[in-house]
């Protein structure tokens, strides 16, 4: 009987997935290891940036692959009319030339266009300036101790 509920698996996830299903029983995910949002209005302006998109990284997993390239997280907090918000952090505008306007964007090309070992070019806002960060991605462990 059908209760109404379906689940749906974008064809998208599944052509990266299956073969490694069919063939190893498993896929690896790639991990760059930062955890963060959009870059929002109140985040811009507490930070005095001239861009309005973007993944900002709030924190940098010890360890990881983005910790290794580099890349910063929060360094504290600033009020901005009357909203708390992270600043100091990088905001990643592109990855491998292609624009990131949100933190899905950033998530979805690592999920579908990168595996683990494979070396990614980010474009970063950092003071106000724009860097480029090379980062090797690494296999997405199955936890994080804290």
């Amino acid at each position: 009987t059908n209760t109404g509920v379906g689940f749906a698996i974008p064809v998208s996830i599944l052509k990266v997935v299956l073969p490694d299903l069919i063939s190893k029983g498993e896929h690896d995910w790639a991990w760059l290891g930062v955890r963060g949002g959009d870059l929002t209005p109140t985040i811009a302006e507490a930070m005095n940036l001239t861009i309005e998109k973007g993944a900002y990284l709030a924190e940098i997993t010890e360890g990881g692959p983005a910790e290794k390239a580099g890349l910063k997280g929060a360094t504290g907090q600033k009020s901005v009319r009357g909203r708390t918000v992270d600043v100091g952090g990088d905001v990643i505008t592109a990855i491998d030339g292609n624009p990131v306007y949100s933190f899905d964007d950033l998530l979805i090309y690592i999920a579908l266009q990168t595996k683990p070992g494979d070396e990614v070019t980010l474009s970063v806002m950092r003071d106000g300036k724009t860097i480029e960060v090379k980062v090797v991605l690494e296999k997405r462990p199955s936890s994080i101790s804290e």
